[in-house]
């Protein structure tokens, strides 16, 4: 955006803003046409729920949501989903005036249209990390994913800025927390990864280049 667009936006544009405490969250209903929610601090976690099985999508700073839209694909067993909080968050609200002063500049409604694209993508990358046979590689995988989205780099390495328990982990690599646990310790021992004074962890070195690594995944049947 020019200069002279960005400051007519930022006069014009104003949303509302509250905030989340930890635990369940049931989010609310916005009117048709609004955009979504904007997670401007904090963590989120959506897990949908099929049978047995879970899969998890992590939601962060900057992503763009719209909850109470989980039934877009029909489906004969549809699944189903539970939005959980693990740092408290705040959340601006794009309602239906924000939508319509957003159309007025096709730079940022490619912008949002870029983070609902970006979401979908982090998920993908969550998901082929969990076909790591090793979890020591799961838990690399995600944390530098973490990293890379929400991270900063500091002179004793890169850290991941949320308060991360072994439990929220193992949900989000799809293993045991015992196992997660062991492999947690497993990479501290080998000097990738340590906790800093407020508990978040610091990923040491260079991130894994998986493309020329030879690392075993959970093979499928096609």
């Amino acid at each position: 955006m020019s200069p002279e667009a960005r400051k007519t936006a930022s006069e014009l544009i104003r949303i509302r803003t509250f905030r989340v405490t930890k635990g369940r969250w049931k989010p609310p209903e916005l009117e048709h046409g609004a955009t979504g929610l904007l997670l401007l601090d904090g963590l989120m976690v959506r897990t949908q729920t099929l049978g047995r099985v879970s899969s998890y999508e992590v939601v962060g700073p900057t992503d763009i949501i719209r909850p109470w839209e989980d039934d877009l694909i029909p489906s004969l067993a549809p699944a189903v989903t539970d939005w959980r909080v693990l740092e408290q968050a705040r959340v601006g609200l794009l309602d239906t005036r924000t939508t319509e002063l957003i159309g007025r500049w096709p730079e940022l409604s490619a912008s949002v249209a870029g983070r609902f694209l970006r979401r979908s993508r982090s998920l993908a990358y969550l998901m082929a990390a969990q076909h790591f046979v090793r979890v020591e590689d799961r838990l690399l995988a995600t944390l530098w994913h973490l990293a890379s989205m929400w991270g900063r780099v500091i002179p004793q390495g890169t850290v991941v800025p949320f308060r991360l328990t072994h439990e929220m982990l193992a949900s989000i690599i799809g293993a045991q927390r015992p196992t997660t646990t062991m492999a947690i310790h497993s990479l501290v021992r080998q000097r990738r990864l340590a906790r800093d004074d407020r508990r978040y962890y610091v990923l040491l070195g260079e991130p894994p280049d998986w493309r020329s690594e030879r690392v075993p995944v959970i093979e499928r049947e096609v």
